[in-house]
């Protein structure tokens, strides 16, 4: 889960670029992957969620003060941007936002600059972010969530 934000950093600027694309089937299928993208997000929130409670326990256990929890200030308000932004792209219209998107690629690059992703075992963890897209590609299809799929009378 943590090569998710690595994956959508990456990709969001490509798939932002082919959605204004003037050929209508480049279009139509980069929004969609823009949309499942956004939804694979709140898997990476769900990850960070854990990872910081498992700090906070950590601490506890060895005595240590946990210093996020009484942090005040940017790092805070961008670490519950980071947690709660995903959450948005449940709605349809936001989904497909532009701007929600560009601000969300641009928050996970402030929060997690590029020196400190962990790229060790790259060539296993693309093809399982490209398994991870195909399946919830075909999740939202299933279910007539994508922005270009008729709802079903």
């Amino acid at each position: 889960m943590e090569f998710i934000k690595i994956a959508y950093c990456i990709t969001m600027p490509f798939l932002l670029l082919c959605s204004l694309a003037n050929t209508s089937t480049v279009k139509k299928y980069s929004i969609n992957l823009l949309a499942v993208s956004n939804i694979l997000l709140i898997g990476h929130a769900v990850f960070f969620i854990r990872q910081l409670i498992g700090g906070y326990r950590l601490a506890n256990k060895l005595s240590i003060d946990y210093h996020l929890f009484y942090t005040t200030g940017s790092l805070l308000v961008h670490i519950i941007l980071v947690i709660v932004l995903p959450f948005l792209f449940l709605h349809p219209r936001l989904r497909t936002n532009r701007v929600l998107t560009v601000f969300s690629a641009v928050l996970l690059y402030s929060v997690f600059p590029v020196s400190s992703w962990n790229t060790y075992g790259l060539l296993f963890k693309i093809p399982g972010y490209l398994c991870l897209l195909c399946s919830a590609y075909a999740l939202v299809w299933l279910l007539n969530k994508l922005p270009y799929q008729s709802p079903v009378a």
